[in-house]
């Protein structure tokens, strides 16, 4: 059987873009969509229902060809117990649930919701895989209990099927789908609630996120060319008017823009400044590559200028040919296509899988204007004779915490995003995190950086477990923002040698892994041992150098705990 090429499925991924992202796909189209999953990324998802779930997820396929991934779902009996039989690892855990099972005609506080957290918990005891709960909600105190559920247990979330339908115009119910398809959710609902699961509430959970959206100009954020058509005559309709301030709004969540074009760098800048009624601004992009070059080369360059992988870089594009080209010969990097109608653009984009999050944290919302204070920095680490005097200079201050859960938000992102400085690759979550800070013999630390130009927020995360007479550093993780500061020592020994598990300890030793992007954590480890090289296996530092490491002069460390 022939394999599709990279090219082939990108320019089929095009075609079918305009069906996935219709504003209520049908469900027939959806249908007749013939997927390839050879070569795509896959993920085992547990799922415990209680009403059927198979049309759902025979609807998905198509939305999970489009993004290139795949999930085994291992679907339980009905069971409205939820007793998790004959429970395996998966990568997430989703409750299916149709709530009225529960619900009583006397229960006007939510009670089967306490019901409810007792079997989450009695899963989260058996798996620290993200779980997902997906169901529908009546009254504020049912809103109110599900919103405390997830708050208090880590890796908990509620996928809201009513607001899905609600937000589209669609009716979420029908009793005659339950005689018909084991499930009262109504056909309509089933096509919204297949992108949503797939698109957002999943890869939320499963996959790497998307850390930057880079785009072409013409016929992407506007209706012509600018070459052909001059500064003036290139039109801003609403759709596209609706697309920028949707990309803005990106900026705004810690989302890198980048503007790649093939065009006169004069030209482009002549646009944004004449174009008042642009709402992107020249300011909003984090990189800029205009050229008649490679696009191939130029996200390339984009991804180093924002400190992120080419795989965490979306690009949007009206010329499907690109999109075959790039995908073709740059690893890893996602693409969409620009369409004539912007708002089937703007869907397409929000819909694609790693950029949506359960969550906005607050470090995230700092990751943009970090990044442009870093030119100032490195100004300033040009002209200082020393490091002491750049460190001063910038009033750097680093903040270590032991075992933070108010922070295992963060902690968690900072495990799963970071690949350059990652020396175990372990991608712990928040479940998995928040249960070794219960543990007497391991330790979690969160590292905070500022200075006067920004607040990095928290750019480390160490854990450690104590082995007798030998502390093992088991994840180690730095954002991209924080390397290049001359500070990796400091933030790394000084948050180790505050561990209480470390006091009295004779060795402290880092587990390695290697990967295809942490060779910067691999030479900073194998200069701090003295190793020739570091690849596999266990690095070891006697505890008193640890314990006795002087931080750079003119950092300020602060220290607190919980």
């Amino acid at each position: 059987m022939h394999s599709p090429s990279s090219i082939e499925l990108a320019m089929k991924r095009v075609e079918i873009q305009s069906v996935l992202f219709a504003a209520k796909p049908s469900r027939l189209a959806l249908q007749s969509i013939d997927c390839d999953f050879t070569g795509c990324r896959c993920g085992a998802v547990n799922v415990w229902r209680n009403h059927a779930i198979e049309p759902v997820l025979d609807l998905a396929r198509p939305f999970l060809f489009w993004g290139g991934w795949n999930v085994q779902a291992r679907v339980s009996d009905y069971d409205d117990t939820l007793m998790y039989a004959d429970h395996s690892p998966a990568d997430a855990e989703l409750l299916w649930l149709d709530s009225s099972r529960y619900r009583k005609d006397d229960d006007c506080g939510g009670q089967w919701i306490d019901w409810l957290a007792s079997r989450v918990r009695a899963l989260r005891a058996i798996s620290t895989a993200p779980i997902l709960i997906a169901s529908w909600l009546q009254g504020d105190a049912e809103v109110g209990k599900m919103q405390a559920l997830t708050e208090r247990l880590p890796a908990v979330y509620f996928a809201d099927m009513a607001a899905v339908c609600a937000a589209a115009g669609a009716r979420l119910l029908d009793a005659r789908t339950a005689i018909m398809a084991g499930t009262p959710v109504a056909n309509t609902a089933q096509t919204l609630i297949a992108r949503e699961l797939v698109c957002r509430w999943l890869p939320a959970a499963m996959l790497p996120p998307i850390k930057a959206v880079a785009l072409d100009l013409d016929q992407t954020l506007y209706a012509g060319v600018l070459g052909e058509d001059g500064v003036q005559g290139v039109e801003l309709t609403d759709a596209h008017r609706q697309l920028h301030s949707y990309v803005k709004a990106l900026s705004e969540r810690g989302i890198f823009i980048a503007l790649v074009s093939r065009n006169e760098r004069p030209d482009v800048e002549e646009l944004f400044q004449r174009r008042a009624d642009f709402p992107l601004k020249w300011s909003d992009f984090s990189a800029v590559e205009i050229s008649w070059g490679a696009k191939v080369e130029a996200i390339a360059r984009v991804a180093e200028a924002v400190r992120i992988a080419p795989d965490a870089v979306l690009y949007v594009d009206d010329n499907p040919g690109e999109l075959a080209s790039i995908a073709a010969h740059l690893n890893g990097v996602h693409v969409v296509h620009a369409a004539m109608d912007a708002a089937l653009t703007e869907r397409a984009i929000s819909f694609y899988p790693g950029l949506w999050r359960w969550k906005l944290e607050a470090d995230d919302a700092r990751r943009v204007g970090d990044l442009k204070a870093n030119v100032e920095r490195e100004a300033l680490s040009a002209q200082a004779t020393d490091p002491e005097e750049y460190f001063r200079s910038l009033h750097v201050s680093l903040t270590i915490r032991q075992n933070p859960r108010d922070e295992l938000g963060r902690l968690a992102d900072l495990c799963r995003k970071t690949n350059q400085f990652n020396i175990a690759l372990r991608r712990l979550n928040q479940a998995e995190l928040a249960e070794l800070m219960e543990r007497p013999d391991a330790s979690v630390a969160s590292v905070r950086l500022t200075d006067r130009l920004s607040d990095s927020g928290v750019v480390a995360v160490i854990v450690a477990r104590r082995y007798e007479g030998k502390v093992i550093v088991e994840e180690l993780c730095m954002s991209c923002r924080a390397m290049g500061r001359q500070l990796e020592d400091t933030v790394v020994l000084s948050a180790i040698a505050a561990m209480p598990i470390v006091a009295q300890c004779e060795q402290v030793a880092f587990r390695v892994k290697s990967g295809p992007r942490n060779q910067p954590a691999r030479v900073w480890l194998a200069s701090l041992t003295g190793s020739a090289d570091v690849d596999e296996g266990l690095y070891t530092l006697p505890a008193d150098a640890v314990r006795g490491f002087v931080p750079a002069p003119g950092v300020q460390l602060q220290y607190a705990t919980q």
